[in-house]
């Protein structure tokens, strides 16, 4: 079954395996940030208590009338919920 699998498939096989394991005994972690700091790329997690964004708009409560940009034959009857199609 796998005697024409390449040397790639094996090789993501083992790769799946290890990370696998490392994930699982708690050592991928410290491992991956000890392997981005020895190249120059760990930052280390950011601890500052998370603030509410200032641009933050509360979601509108009142039901918004989507039909507006329509023509006037297309638009929405308030009373029955039909339209003017003919």
């Amino acid at each position: 079954m796998f005697e024409h699998a390449g040397a790639w498939f094996w090789t993501h096989v083992v790769a799946a395996l290890l990370i696998i394991w490392g994930d699982a005994n708690g050592t991928l972690e410290p491992a991956l940030n000890k392997f981005e700091a020895s190249i120059g790329l760990y930052t280390p997690p950011d601890t500052s208590d998370m603030e509410e964004a200032p641009f933050y708009m509360p979601p509108i409560e009142e039901e918004v009338d989507s039909t507006f940009i329509l023509p006037d034959r297309l638009k929405l009857k308030r009373e029955n919920n039909e339209s003017n199609i003919k």
